[in-house]
């Protein structure tokens, strides 16, 4: 198979071209090459910067793979471009979205039909993410082949947003309590970036797929209060929470405001639809993709980097003067 992974310079498009070099496929990178990283060296390098669509054109002109994977396309503007310089060219366009997309919902688990959340005060993130589908969407009804995947969060090693579970191992190694928002019972629904990868993988190798959308997660939802303890376990040690009131919360510093995921609501998604169409199915249980990604961390020599935790302190004394 002749791939190409528009991004794969880090993190979820470097895990996939690394993977798919292993299996032995063709790999083209297109990026802006402004990122340092370290590639297979049978890789192939494009470079265009994707907010310039005659870069883009001029960039694929008389060139066709068998499968696009589009890791970095997060607005019409920038997706529209790679999609017109692709048609008549490619086997199968697989866009990563999100989960953001999908409106709050009174209903668990979220499934694909879900509502969108196509509200004016949606973040950005989100919205642009819908343009994005919508636009592939009115692609596909004139014949392009495109497959949609939507991951939440997620984890593990060679993630860039350092602020997510790194950020934690640094607290825990450094004998932090932890600050958890609200009573810590929400649940949060991950995913780590092999089982992403894998799910991209196995999208585009059946027509099953073709014109649909999946939502791709870890096997299970883990509350905050079981995802800090779940770091814990992964490093043997027994963290001390922190609880906060909404309230309290918001009055403190936005520094010391660092937990990195939505902690208000519940979320809780089905991959039915992905185990079923595409016979993929998850790895890495919370517990042993943390475990997994704290020794990568560890082993990279990542847990002797500074942190900066002076507004925590202050919180923390805030928070202790509350009680």
């Amino acid at each position: 198979m002749e791939a190409m992974v528009i991004g794969g310079s880090r993190f979820i498009g470097l895990h996939l071209v690394r993977l798919l070099s292993e299996q032995g496929h063709g790999v083209t990178v297109l990026n802006r090459g402004q990122t340092e990283a370290e590639l297979p060296a049978n890789v192939e390098r494009l470079t265009a910067d994707r907010t310039d669509p005659d870069q883009v054109r001029d960039a694929l002109v008389n060139r066709s793979w068998d499968v696009v994977f589009d890791i970095s396309g997060y607005t019409p503007e920038t997706l529209d471009p790679v999609v017109r310089a692709l048609e008549g060219k490619v086997g199968r366009f697989v866009f990563c979205s999100t989960t953001s997309v999908y409106a709050e919902s009174d209903i668990a688990p979220v499934e694909e039909d879900f509502p969108l959340d196509r509200n004016p005060d949606a973040s950005e993130y989100a919205r642009n993410k819908i343009l994005c589908e919508d636009l592939l969407d009115q692609f596909e009804g004139r014949g392009f082949p495109m497959t949609i995947l939507r991951p939440p969060y997620v984890y593990g090693p060679d993630n860039y947003l350092a602020q997510r579970e790194f950020s934690y191992f640094a607290r825990l190694a450094r004998g932090r309590r932890i600050i958890v928002p609200g009573a810590g019972q929400a649940l949060l629904h991950s995913v780590h970036v092999d089982d992403l990868v894998d799910a991209f993988i196995a999208a585009p190798q059946t027509d099953q797929t073709m014109g649909r959308t999946y939502t791709i997660c870890g096997p299970d939802a883990i509350t905050v209060d079981g995802w800090v303890a779940a770091i814990g376990e992964a490093m043997g040690v027994a963290p001390e929470i922190v609880h906060s009131t909404p309230k309290q919360y918001a009055a403190l510093e936005a520094d010391a405001r660092a937990f990195p995921f939505g902690w208000e609501r519940s979320t809780v998604y089905s991959t039915e639809k992905a185990r079923t169409d595409m016979e993929w199915s998850p790895k890495y249980h919370m517990a042993d993709g943390l475990r997994m990604t704290y020794e990568w961390w560890t082993e990279s020599g990542l847990d002797q980097h500074d942190w900066d935790f002076s507004a925590e302190d202050r919180a923390l004394e805030m928070l202790d003067s509350a009680v």
